[in-house]
């Protein structure tokens, strides 16, 4: 004898064992005579490879009491009385009604001439179904784990996923073809998990075409973008620009434009509080913000550089421009930038270069001394130099003027 044999044999004694059990109340003589060949129908079962379920005793024939309970009934003895506390009997008897809906249901169908067909063709097809069922857990398993880039996958991307999905169709198909026993205690959780992953399977197929649709058109509007608004150094955002001269001098207020005349800008999306960038220096009690400076007609430029910071209370929402602005007490908590060095390498430009091409004589650049790399944090905020001026009059050394709008 094999050792599937021996399985087979095994299962056969402890089935009909807890069937007879189940009829101890009965005399011994009605228990011989409602139990007599069960052991050899049991194993024909077994070994009948178009039975409907492939799987264990308690697949094809229940629990051994619902077995026990059907042979009383055949035999048009009473059912024996219920021992489990109202509460268990409770929950278990929506599954026991289930049960009995689904042996009556599939009794009707198999005296039809259509289903038994039907029936060998899902027999048939249950390896497939081994394979979907242990598919649907793995991709279950891996969306809770978070092992996938996207939710809409049909086969894993990483090797753990592979793995993962390996040793679940193994182990689907190992438990449908009745490799792996399992007790009474399991068997019906699994019969639950095994419905669920019949569900999931379903919606999986329904909706996973749609939704790789959907990644794959928002792939295109992403690809089909235009660039995102600021300055790239070294594949980084710049956060701010420090502009130094020929002379290597630092520039204060440098305004930066591109080669079509618009402004260039590392915030673009200035004014807009929760969208600036956020900065929280060494002991600061709350984030920093960079903040633009006024132009002309009231507006703010994002141009200027560097770009001065102010502390995230610093600022108020305006309800007219519906853009956050610096508050009343802004110039008292505007907080200079920190220039990268005091000063920078001298350099010719191409304008010293005269028509023959000989570079004009001249002094060389001595560079000269710079602002403090750390102003002081109270220094005013940038505004209009020209308010307190008279008409006419010009500004003195030290005023900026007021930034015109270029005519053409």
């Amino acid at each position: 004898m094999s050792i599937v044999d021996d399985a087979i044999a095994g299962d056969v004694r402890a089935y009909a064992t807890q069937v007879r059990a189940a009829l101890a109340d009965l005399g011994q003589d009605q228990v011989d005579d409602l139990t007599d060949g069960l052991e050899a129908n049991l194993t024909d079962t077994l070994a009948d490879e178009r039975r409907a379920h492939g799987g264990s005793l308690v697949e094809e024939f229940g629990e051994p009491g619902a077995y026990a309970a059907e042979l009383r009934t055949a035999a048009g003895l009473a059912p024996v009385p219920h021992r489990e506390g109202s509460v268990r009997a409770a929950l278990l008897s929506p599954w026991r009604a289930l049960r009995e809906l689904d042996r009556a249901a599939l009794a009707q169908l198999r005296a039809t001439r259509w289903f038994p067909g039907l029936e060998d063709l899902l027999v048939a097809l249950r390896s497939a179904w081994w394979v979907l069922r242990g598919w649907a857990l793995a991709h279950l398993l891996l969306q809770v784990l978070g092992a996938e880039p996207t939710s809409s996958f049909w086969l894993p991307s990483t090797l753990g996923g592979w793995v993962l999905l390996v040793l679940c169709v193994v182990a689907s198909a190992q438990w449908g073809r009745g490799r792996w026993r399992t007790g009474p205690r399991w068997q019906r959780p699994l019969m639950i998990v095994s419905g669920l992953l019949a569900v999931a399977s379903l919606v999986l197929l329904l909706t996973l075409p749609s939704s790789q649709r959907y990644d794959l058109e928002y792939a295109r509007t992403v690809a089909d973008a235009p660039p995102a608004d600021g300055i790239v150094v070294d594949g980084e955002y710049a956060h701010n620009l420090f502009v130094y001269d020929a002379q290597g001098r630092p520039v204060e207020g440098a305004q930066v434009f591109d080669q079509a005349g618009r402004p260039v800008t590392t915030e673009p999306d200035g004014g807009t509080l929760w969208m600036q960038q956020q900065f929280w220096p060494e002991g600061a009690d709350a984030p920093l913000h960079h903040v633009g400076v006024a132009g002309p007609n009231g507006e703010t430029r994002w141009n200027v550089f560097p770009l001065y910071s102010l502390p995230a209370d610093a600022w108020t929402y305006d309800d007219e421009t519906q853009r956050d602005v610096p508050g009343d007490d802004a110039a008292d908590q505007v907080r200079a930038p920190s220039w990268p060095f005091a000063s920078a390498a001298p350099v010719t430009v191409w304008g010293a270069v005269t028509p023959g091409g000989q570079v004009e004589d001249g002094p060389t650049p001595t560079p000269t001394p710079t602002p403090d790399a750390s102003p002081d944090p109270a220094s005013e905020l940038p505004a209009d130099p020209a308010a307190d001026l008279a008409p006419g009059a010009e500004p003195t050394a030290g005023d900026a003027p007021v930034p015109q709008v270029p005519t053409p």
